[in-house]
This record gives C-alpha cells, sequence and structure tokens, in this order.
C-alpha cells in the first residue's frame, strides 16, 4: 500500500506546474517529506529547469524523540506535506456516535498547510464525557 501511495504522489508531482514544483523545492521545503521533495527535484530536472536544491545546515541538530505531536502525523495523502492538527467546534467539539453501540468519541481533525486537504480521525484515547 505504501508503494501505491508513492506512486501516486509521483503521478501528481509530475503534473504539477513548473512554478509549483520550485516553490516546493526552493521555498517551502520544511512542508514537505522527503520523498515529495525527491520527486519534485526529478521532476524539475526532467523538465531541464534549474533549481537550488536545499541542503540542510550540518551544524543544526534535529530532535529525534521530541514530544511535539505534529513530529507522529503522517504527511498529507495529496501532497506530501506537511499536516496541522486541530479542533472542528460547532456548538462544542466534533464527535462521532456510532450507530451500533452508541459510543461516542471525538473527531480529530488534520490540514495539509501545503495544499489545503483535510483529514478527519476519531480519536480513540479520549472519553467524550455526557
Amino acid at each position: 500500500m505504501f508503494d501505491e501511495e508513492l506512486s501516486e504522489l509521483k503521478d501528481r508531482i509530475s503534473q504539477m506546474p513548473d512554478r509549483e514544483l520550485l516553490r516546493i523545492v526552493e521555498v517551502e521545503y520544511n512542508d514537505y517529506r522527503k520523498e515529495a521533495l525527491e520527486f519534485a527535484e526529478e521532476e524539475l530536472q526532467k523538465r531541464s529547469i534549474p533549481f537550488e536544491k536545499f541542503e540542510p545546515d550540518e551544524d543544526a541538530v534535529e530532535e529525534t524523540d521530541s514530544p511535539d505531536p505534529i513530529r507522529n502525523i503522517a504527511p498529507c495523502r495529496d501532497c506530501g506535506g506537511v499536516m496541522r492538527s486541530g479542533l472542528l467546534f460547532a456548538d462544542k467539539e466534533l464527535t462521532m456516535l456510532f450507530n451500533d453501540d452508541n459510543e461516542e468519541r471525538f473527531v480529530q481533525a488534520f490540514a495539509c498547510m501545503a495544499c489545503g486537504a483535510v483529514r478527519l480521525a476519531i480519536d480513540l484515547d479520549t472519553e467524550v464525557e455526557p
């Protein structure tokens, strides 16, 4: 399944306009996962479009055991960009009531900061207070 997602990502990137590909690799590179950046760079090379490749600062130390929950959110399925967590509100936080057993769970929302895609997920850890 992961190979299929990568194939779809590569296909979407191959259809992007030059300007958008350049923005990905030169400006918004922190918003995209490694594979998306590699696909964008490959596509620009195929099109013979020069670009400045982002080179990480050798002095910069990346934390791997960060408690930051952003690091644990899967990248955008559409473009590989960074997803941010947020809350949906109506009169209160959005919940889902399951028909089979009347269990109620909070709905988590994630928005891609690169393409604007939204993904919803059920919070299976937090109990909804009646």
